[in-house]
């Protein structure tokens, strides 16, 4: 009795990956206007050790405290006004479930985002600059 032996032969199509393509599987940023305030190193326990709420190290300038059902944590932000991105990593009662007071611009109240500096003053200057609102982009942290 003979046996035959089939080979298979698989072929693997290199298809080209063109810009348009990558653009549809990257979410576009969200753009929102929101309240933005301010805090500051050894205002609480975790903030005079740097630690946000997520256990992340807090960085001046760098990092925010956000409402995470609004904002995902991990998600960079950037102030479309000046062009500063700062990491969503840190919440707080100041940010979870509360709205800004009414405001002026959209005529509703806004989510907040609360930025973290290492001193008042630096805290001060930095939000005379951005202005009591702001409009903002929110891109997701990318999966690795």
């Amino acid at each position: 009795m003979r046996v035959r032996h089939l080979i298979g032969v698989f072929v693997i199509w290199a298809v080209p990956v063109s810009a348009t393509n990558i653009m549809w599987e990257v979410e576009p940023p969200r753009v929102m206007l929101v309240r933005i305030t301010a805090y500051w190193c050894g205002q609480d326990q975790w903030t005079s050790k740097m630690q946000s709420s997520t256990g992340r190290r807090l960085v001046s300038g760098k990092s925010c405290a956000v409402d995470p059902y609004v904002i995902p944590y991990g998600s960079y932000v950037t102030i479309k006004e000046t062009g500063k991105v700062v990491r969503a990593i840190d919440t707080g009662t100041a940010v979870v479930n509360r709205k800004s007071e009414w405001s002026k611009p959209k005529k509703k109240r806004l989510p907040v985002i609360d930025l973290f500096f290492r001193t008042q003053k630096e805290a001060e200057r930095e939000i005379a600059k951005i202005g009591r609102y702001a409009e903002v982009e929110v891109r997701k942290q990318e999966n690795k």
